[in-house]
């Protein structure tokens, strides 16, 4: 747990990198070792404030041996040369500032050794017990089984039964007055891009949009050094627009390639008190900052994180599009919000994320060998004791247009889950003391339960189309057989509804009644979603930590905006 584990206090510190304060500061003033003066010393870049100029000349004038080795400059050049002498350090904490600070929430090693001799021994006597006695064994399996699938169809049934529609729609926000503008927190967003050349000019359009003090935002647009294509495309959309609040990030190479490890690497760059991650594809609501800082003002004092929902723009553009909108809506609308009424964790999604800056740094901030850091970061937050609730001013993306995309992006999402699951289990009795009885309860439902039940759904499909060959066969089935078949047809088709009931309830918040009528493709769906999982599970034995990328096409700046069905 995070009780037992020490503190960074209580060790000397693992990184040499200046806080942002004091990077502010020594980015006033910089000695250049390697460019040197006609008498060899080292050269001076200073980048005084206006105020400080006649100071500055009273100081030259006193002591002006000094002035051969100035060089004026400005601050952000001073700041950009501080970034990349830090870029070594920085790099060291992106990839192992988790694994040093909480060792046993790090997913670069996937298996604990106490997991795969557990697990070793479990299948064996599996193994034993199938020889001995088959049927008893076959039975255990799918009534365990069933038990997770059944438990993931209450939740939705739950959600769908207890969903209030008018709690969704968007809130009406708080005007920010004189008395907090003397107090109102710095806000840094982070989006991290990776071959995204053609988002960059829409995506500096939507960052400029945003709703906050121009003094008090900074957003920065996380680069893989060697993306020079998209790295170009964002300085030229951030000239074009005047976008002063935009500056880029260049990340240099080294594994992993994830979005975590940029997240971790751009961080201690950042100034703000508040942070939220937006990814490439992403136009958020401009009010949404606003939102999440009443929603910190006005919260508990352990209230860590907000999550926004995520609403499909391109809905319209297909089957896979149209039914990827209704499980969205099903999530962030229904599920995400139910849970964080009962102060239960919340698996995050992948974007939209407001976190309080002092609880990321004191978590150790992402996992970067974990590929849907956002879950485990959500986990991790409920287990320090923290609590997680949902805003509802949207952030509008765009969904996979095809099989093909969509299942390597749902392949990287069920793989993390794994990552999740394992890494958060190598301990159970230190989970179910950090979460409580029904914290616990909530975890197995969402995160065992989720990946448990598609993977095994097509099992379950499986007995029964064996039932229905065993009556065209034989024209009864066994005295086991018979009941089996009940169970299998109602885990099934309740499975169905629970989830087809809570899209019904949940899409006319955005606005999205008229697909409703889509929803009977749910069948096929979950068998797309079965195969993810099981690709998934080949990835994680084969490549864990290998990021399946997601591309994401051009579009026009003006997006429709679904109003709420009344």
């Amino acid at each position: 747990s995070f009780v037992a584990e020490p503190s960074v206090a209580e060790s000397p510190p693992l990184f040499n990198i200046p806080c942002p304060v004091t990077l502010g500061k020594m980015a006033r003033l910089i000695i250049v070792a390697d460019e040197l003066d006609e008498n060899g010393k080292a050269v001076i870049h200073l980048a005084p404030d206006c105020l400080q100029l006649d100071a500055l000349k009273g100081f030259l004038d006193s002591k002006p041996h000094l002035r051969p080795r100035l060089r004026i400059t400005t601050h952000s050049a001073n700041k950009s040369t501080i970034e990349k002498r830090s870029a070594p350090s920085l790099l060291r904490l992106a990839t192992d500032g988790l694994r040093n600070k909480w060792p046993r929430f790090a997913a670069r090693r996937v298996i604990s050794v106490t997991q795969a001799i557990s697990l070793f021994i479990f299948l064996q006597i599996l193994v034993v017990l199938a020889l001995s006695n088959s049927a008893a064994v076959v039975l255990a399996l799918h009534l365990l089984a069933s038990t997770f699938y059944i438990g993931c169809t209450g939740v939705r049934l739950f959600a769908a039964i207890t969903f209030d529609h008018q709690k969704r729609l968007p809130r009406a926000i708080d005007p920010i007055t004189e008395e907090d503008l003397s107090t109102l927190p710095f806000y840094s967003v982070l989006v991290p891009v990776y071959q995204e050349s053609g988002q960059m000019r829409d995506l500096v359009v939507a960052m400029s949009r945003l709703q906050w003090q121009a003094e008090r935002l900074e957003v920065k647009i996380i680069c893989e050094a060697d993306d020079i294509d998209t790295i170009a495309a964002a300085r030229r959309a951030i000239d074009e627009e005047g976008a002063s609040c935009v500056s880029i990030v260049e990340v240099p190479p080294g594994n992993p390639r994830t979005k975590p490890k940029a997240l971790n690497y751009a961080l201690p760059l950042c100034r703000g008190e508040l942070v939220v991650i937006y990814d490439a594809e992403d136009r958020p609501d401009p009010l949404q900052l606003r939102e999440a800082y009443s929603a910190f003002k006005n919260g508990a004092d352990n209230l860590a994180c907000l999550q926004a929902p995520l609403v499909i723009y391109n809905h319209g553009e297909g089957w896979v599009p149209k039914m990827f909108t209704a499980e969205y809506s099903s999530l962030f609308d229904g599920l995400l919000p139910m849970l964080s009424r009962f102060k239960a964790p919340l698996p995050l999604g992948g974007t939209s994320n407001h976190f309080k800056r002092s609880v990321l740094e004191e978590l150790g901030a992402w996992d970067p060998y974990n590929v849907t850091e956002d879950a485990d970061l959500g986990i991790r937050i409920s287990r320090a004791g923290y609590q997680i609730a949902t805003l509802t001013r949207p952030t509008f993306e765009e969904a996979p247009i095809n099989l093909n995309i969509w299942l390597k992006q749902r392949t990287r999402w069920f793989k993390g889950w794994y990552q999740t699951l394992l890494v958060h289990m190598r301990h159970p009795i230190a989970l179910s003391r950090d979460l409580g009885w029904r914290g616990s309860l909530v975890f197995q439902l969402m995160v065992t339960g989720m990946a448990v039940s598609s993977l095994v759904h097509p099992i379950i499909l499986y007995f029964l189309l064996s039932a229905v060959l065993e009556v065209w066969q034989s024209g009864f089935l066994s005295v086991m057989g018979k009941p089996l078949f009940l169970f299998d047809i109602a885990t099934i088709f309740v499975g169905y509804l629970a989830f087809i009931f809570l899209a019904m309830r949940t899409l006319p918040v955005r606005g999205l009644s008229n697909l409703r009528k889509y929803l009977i493709g749910v069948p096929v769906y979950w068998l797309l979603l079965s195969a993810a999982a099981w690709r998934a599970l080949w990835h994680l034995i084969r490549r864990p930590h290998e990021w399946e990328k997601t591309p994401h096409r051009l579009r026009s700046r003006r997006q429709p905006r679904p109003s709420p069905d009344m």
